[in-house]
């Protein structure tokens, strides 16, 4: 698929606006798990507020998919759908030009295909918890982009339908994903590290 430079940045300054919801409910989650681990008249509620939080996580990962498909599902400047079935071609042929810079429409190409499933996959991997929200989102981005490119051949819309488009959309769901768990990981190890109330009233 042709992604253009506009498209590029009306996904990166929405998907902003969706990061910014995520940023502050996951947050304000973590305060509020904190603040009961730390007072003394109340005991530590598990999953307090997790219906809610993942009620936004799901609206924002439903936002970030509004620009995604503006982007994909906007009428390329071929004139007819084709298909590149072969995996790996265009990510090859694009990497061997020694001259590519965020100029060449191969580039924007490549690392906007990344991007642009990053915010999705940060805000659905908060809909997952354990070890597999990586896999498992991936996974979601893997269908989701395969689902695109069909509608794009289906619809005549003059673009390619790439295998790579695919993989590079899988990989960008795969890191958003990651990016996520490597930051509850280290503010779960933050909460640990917080004194807990004891039985007598006082700080442990």
């Amino acid at each position: 698929m042709a992604i253009h430079g506009g498209g590029v940045l009306l996904s990166v300054c929405a998907t902003a606006c969706a990061a910014v919801i995520g940023v502050r409910q996951a947050r304000k989650e973590a305060r509020e798990a904190r603040e009961a681990r730390e007072s003394v008249w109340r005991a530590p509620t598990p999953g307090a507020g997790a219906g809610g939080g993942r009620a936004v996580f799901g609206a924002v990962a439903l936002l970030a998919l509004v620009p995604f498909l503006l982007v994909t599902l906007s009428h390329g400047y071929g004139a007819e759908s084709r298909i590149s079935a072969v995996p790996f071609r265009e990510i090859l042929d694009a990497s061997a030009h020694a001259d590519l810079d965020l100029s060449d429409v191969r580039a924007v190409n490549l690392v906007g295909n990344v991007l642009l499933l990053v915010p999705f996959a940060a805000a659905a991997a908060f809909l997952w918890s354990g070890r597999r929200r990586v896999l498992k989102t991936a996974l979601a981005g893997a269908v989701f982009s395969l689902i695109v490119e069909v509608a794009q051949y289906v619809l005549s819309l003059g673009r390619v339908s790439s295998v790579d488009d695919v993989l590079l959309n899988t990989a960008g769901a795969a890191l958003g994903a990651f990016l996520v768990r490597r930051w509850t990981g280290r503010t779960r190890a933050r909460r640990l590290t917080l004194p807990r109330p004891s039985r007598a009233g006082g700080r442990t």
